[in-house]
């Protein structure tokens, strides 16, 4: 059984809260701008040369930017950040290691293995995430309630 908290609890978890927020909201603010230096850079680098390998790389890093941009933002609105979200941010950092990755002998086998395993486990969370959703939906709406 949970017991109501004092005043000076709810006072201080608001102060909390609120600073949290703004805390979220400059991190959002940092990496909205990053994005833009980010999209700068690509068109100033693409008009002087174009090399496939810098572009994709850095069109991958604007994703990301932009996914940890919509989490930011979801936490502000909703406070709260669904785990769907961080798998798929997880899975693009590693794709974009794989991907970008020019010399693959050079790697350990050890860490080829891990990176393998790590994109299996997010796949795994992924995949139970988009069920339990699913299952949650259909809930709702067999409950009448969406």
């Amino acid at each position: 059984m949970s017991r109501k908290p004092t005043i000076v609890e709810s006072v201080v978890m608001g102060w909390l809260s609120a600073l949290f927020d703004l805390v979220v909201i400059a991190l959002g603010t940092l990496t909205m701008g990053y994005v833009i230096y980010l999209i700068w850079n690509l068109l100033e680098t693409s008009l002087q040369g174009f090399d496939v390998e810098v572009v994709l790389h850095e069109i991958v890093l604007i994703i990301i930017f932009l996914e940890i941009f919509e989490l930011l933002v979801m936490y502000v609105k909703e406070h709260h950040v669904s785990m769907r979200n961080v798998v798929e941010l997880g899975v693009l950092a590693m794709v974009r290691k794989i991907v970008i990755t020019l010399d693959y002998s050079k790697i350990p086998w050890t860490t080829l293995i891990g990176m393998a395993a790590l994109i299996l486990a997010m796949g795994w969370i992924y995949v139970q995430e988009r069920r339990r959703i699913t299952s949650h939906e259909e809930f709702l709406i067999e409950k009448g309630r969406k």
